[in-house]
């Protein structure tokens, strides 16, 4: 009977919570409101040791190590636990095979129907499956289309696509687009200039990752009483459809850029992350960034996977990924700085008639910042997603109060009136409460 009670109470909770993620439901699936986990297969998870055949060598961080697709079928909700809504693999393709029309899959990584199962478990939870191409062939259309049809995979992520003329993928999206209409297109580019990226973009790519911003996040987040401005300036001046990300296949672990500086790499990330979730553009996190995992430049940066690590940066994660996924501001938003000074920013995030105030204090004392209540609402108060820090107006500003490596999500909220919220968990539950618990008491009395 216990059970049921907290089942119910469970499904009252998820009512109640569900209301501003249904409306955003409803808008047109978008890139921008995805958030990417990116797997090297190879390194994740051994979840079928019958395909290791006699090529594991640990030593060698070139070599097979072990993980395949199976591993990463076993480990999915582990990766939807922290919100991530879409997964990007690795290459898995033979590499001897690679201009064939049909892609050879690598017998290391499984079969195609691991990779039909891994695609079918992923919609059941509402996720995409993306693969990462590997190296650009001749038979681009062709191949990309047979392993859509196949296993209806959602998209594909490609390196260097400005290494090939946009006129190839203006065409290679009318193909695959006509085959299943929301698949998604992303990849990374050798240019940074944002012209060129922008035709890219106008001409099928929903996204291409934004590597001026991942240079400038090591100088800001890897270590602490940084200035904000260089980032921030690359954040205003980027447009909402770039991927942002802290590192990935071909830089060396932001880890070790924390060790580097004599720093808590877990700090550094939950920093890092708390900018990469709140501003404009797609977080993009490569594989084991959620535990801090360490690594050199390419390949000392693919070490395998550890499940056993502290879930206390993982945790921290889910709760970005639910702030992010319930507020549309933060997804699509504009970006408006309101303070920035030696490690410490304020900004709002606002779309439509919804704003939100993030601020980040990345720095080592406690910092104390007033905004006017001009810049942000009147006669309103801010409430903490994160930390759960509340404060009102007072003498038409408001006094921003962090401890030192903190970040914060504010909501704008009204100083009076009826919490609806609050009285439906704190009132309307524990009634519904009694009432079941005596509805059950009278059923087994009648029983007995």
């Amino acid at each position: 009977m216990f059970k049921q009670a907290i089942k119910l109470l469970l499904i009252l909770f998820l009512l109640l919570g569900a209301i501003p993620v249904n409306a955003a439901e409803k808008e047109e699936k978008a890139w921008q409101d995805e958030i990417a986990y990116y797997v090297v297969v190879d390194r994740f998870n051994n979840g079928n040791p019958k395909n290791d055949g006699g090529d594991l060598d640990f030593e060698d961080p070139t070599a097979y190590h072990g993980g395949d697709i199976e591993g990463i079928i076993k480990k999915i909700e582990y990766i939807h636990e922290m919100g991530f809504t879409s997964i990007i693999l690795s290459p898995i393709f033979d590499k001897e095979n690679n201009a064939n029309e049909v892609k050879t899959l690598d017998e290391h990584a499984g079969t195609v129907e691991d990779i039909k199962q891994l695609v079918e478990e992923a919609h059941k939870l509402e996720m995409n499956i993306l693969l990462d191409y590997g190296e650009i062939d001749q038979n681009l259309t062709k191949t990309a289309t047979w392993w859509m049809k196949e296993t209806d995979v959602d998209g594909y992520y490609f390196e260097q696509v400005d290494s090939i003329d946009v006129s190839v993928w203006k065409d290679f999206h009318k193909d695959l687009k006509g085959l299943k209409e929301d698949y998604y297109l992303v990849g990374s580019m050798e240019s940074d200039n944002s012209n060129v990226r922008s035709t890219y973009i106008e001409n099928g790519f929903d996204s291409i990752l934004n590597q001026t911003f991942y240079e400038e996040t090591a100088n800001v987040f890897a270590n602490v009483d940084q200035p904000f401005q260089p980032i921030s300036e690359v954040v205003s001046q980027s447009s909402q459809e770039l991927s942002t990300y802290v590192d990935n296949d071909r830089t060396m672990r932001f880890t070790r850029h924390a060790i580097e500086n004599n720093q808590h790499p877990g700090v550094r990330l939950k920093m890092a992350f708390s900018y990469l979730y709140t501003i404009p553009g797609t977080p993009i996190v490569y594989y084991g960034s959620e535990i801090a995992v360490d690594g050199g430049e390419p390949p000392a940066n693919r070490p395998l996977m550890n499940f056993q690590s502290d879930e206390e940066l993982i945790d921290y994660l889910g709760k970005l990924s639910i702030v992010r996924k319930t507020f549309p501001a933060l997804t699509k938003g504009d970006y408006e700085v309101l303070y920035e000074k030696d490690g410490m920013i304020i900004f709002k995030r606002s779309y439509q008639e919804e704003s939100l105030i993030v601020a980040i204090n990345n720095t080592t004392e406690t910092q104390k910042v007033k905004i006017p209540a001009s810049d942000i609402a009147d006669n309103k108060k801010l409430e903490g997603l994160l930390t759960g820090d509340t404060f009102e107006m007072e003498n038409n500003e408001f006094e921003f109060i962090l401890d030192r490596e903190i970040a914060e999500v504010y909501e704008i909220k009204e100083k009076t009136g009826l919490n609806i919220p609050f009285i439906s968990v704190f009132i309307i539950v524990p009634v519904l409460f009694i009432l079941f618990l005596i509805l059950a008491y009278r059923r087994g009395k009648k029983k007995s």
